[in-house]
């Protein structure tokens, strides 16, 4: 079952024996503590280096299909029903875009995951050579593996009314088939993931982390959704945090999972997409003054601040949206000499085959998708045909203005109404209707296009 498609049977599941019974909120009791002996505290407390001045562009979850895995069948049609992802389309979105990053002055290109459909190596070898094409106009790219990449039982090929299963990769295979894109240049590298630090400025290092838990995918029916740093993985980030701290390198992290709620009850309904731990891993960053992390995974185009005790003690969780779902997002991100973080975000607004009207084609497959699921959902429980259309609507309506970022329910307008829907549709209101509000009520900073300073954390 797609993302989408757990997040919507979350949101709509009702439980009706001696009451409503919400879902309790998970807590991984992390184990993990990071130095505090006085020769790293002392280190942590010194004036962070400043970042140097650049500019780079972020995409997230393009989600490469190849044709070669079919293109068309009842087979590929019902995988597609399950989801909301412009698959088909995902290669002449990438395409477009790559035309844009083209002519946009940059310094390098940073990917925060899920490259592929279902981590398919054809797939792989596609986003590979698209990749190269982008290295090829001056610009490196940096990529970390995101839960869809490696080790997927879901990598399968369609023909007609069959699926056949295809190679995927181990993370061995990854790394060499990326290597042009982060590996190579790696500083270090983890021995117990993918992750790996790399100066892609003098005087900024990225860490580039692995929190995929694809290891425990064979034997499986579907690759694990989750993520989690292994205590030899948390280790090695704080030694990378304290080299970086000696050596006065100003750092930012890239990795597929989010490091903060972006919506309040994210984590406790959707915990799988944000990595676990999230609390103490985003203080661990914050503490060794990193003041960015960008992200992927929830499809959303979506910035959190976190602010820890300490004076401007602060961190930015800056989530992308997926290339392949509205609004087929990227961003252009600048730090200033001042020390201005300027983010601005952009589209695909049109791809071969639709040189105009690509951004309502991408709202209205959208749309019709999480109206579609949502629908079939809340009919399970009861709810009459009508009535679930009606819900089904105002539920796509809240998915999509989270994936649009800078939400703002209009006026006058519920964020979700049980009005004509029956008893059974006011149950499925009654028992989700607080995470359908929070959907719409979106937290500061601004996310698409906003001014921050690095020092203090104040939004301009």
């Amino acid at each position: 079952m797609r993302m989408l498609h757990k997040m919507l049977y979350a949101i709509l599941s009702v439980i009706i024996l001696t009451g409503l019974i919400a879902c309790s909120a998970t807590s991984k009791g992390l184990e993990f503590k990071y130095q505090n002996d006085k020769y790293v505290s002392s280190l942590i407390t010194e004036e962070p280096p400043a970042c140097p001045v650049t500019s780079f562009i972020v995409f997230s979850d393009p989600h490469i299909f190849s044709s070669e895995l079919g293109i068309g069948g009842a087979a590929l049609d019902e995988y597609l029903s399950e989801d909301r992802k412009l698959l088909r389309e995902s290669t002449k979105i990438l395409e477009s875009l790559i035309e844009i990053i083209k002519k946009e002055t940059a310094d390098f290109v940073i990917i925060p995951g899920d490259l592929t459909k279902d981590g398919e190596r054809v797939c792989h070898e596609l986003c590979a050579s698209f990749l190269s094409q982008i290295e090829a106009s001056g610009k490196q790219v940096y990529v970390v593996p995101g839960n869809h990449d490696i080790l997927n039982p879901k990598a399968n090929s369609f023909s007609g009314d069959t699926t056949a299963p295809v190679p995927s990769i181990t993370p061995d295979e990854f790394s060499e088939i990326y290597r042009a894109f982060g590996f190579k240049e790696a500083l270090y590298r983890d021995a117990a993931s993918l992750s790996y630090v790399v100066e892609p400025q003098a005087g900024l290092w990225l860490l580039a982390l692995d929190a995929c838990r694809y290891k425990e995918n064979p034997g499986k029916d579907e690759a694990i959704t989750d993520g989690a740093f292994s205590m030899e993985t948390l280790a090695w980030v704080e030694q990378m945090l304290i080299e970086a701290t000696q050596q006065r390198k100003a750092v930012m992290v890239m990795m597929h999972h989010g490091v903060a709620e972006h919506y309040k009850g994210q984590e406790k309904y959707f915990g799988e997409y944000i990595v676990d731990d999230y609390m103490e891993i985003s203080q661990l960053f914050a503490a060794y003054n990193v003041r960015l992390v960008f992200t992927g995974h929830y499809h959303a185009q979506d910035i959190t601040m976190t602010r820890f005790p300490g004076e401007n003690n602060f961190l930015l969780d800056i989530e992308t949206g997926s290339l392949v779902t509205y609004p087929c997002p990227y961003r252009i991100v600048k730090v200033t000499q001042g020390q201005k973080l300027i983010i601005r975000s952009g589209r695909v607004t049109a791809i071969e085959g639709y040189p105009t009207g690509f951004q309502d084609y991408a709202w209205n497959y959208s749309e019709s998708g999480i109206v579609s699921i949502a629908a079939r959902a809340i009919e399970d429980y009861g709810v009459k045909s009508d009535a679930a259309e009606k819900l089904a609507k105002q539920v796509g309506a809240a998915f999509l203005a989270h994936y649009t970022g800078d939400e703002i329910l209009p006026a006058g307008q519920a964020a979700i109404s049980s009005e004509g829907t029956g008893f059974m549709g006011w149950i499925v209101v009654f028992a989700r209707k607080g995470l359908v509000k929070e959907l719409w009520r979106d937290l500061s900073p601004p996310d698409n296009n906003v001014t921050i300073d690095l020092k203090t954390g104040q939004i301009d």
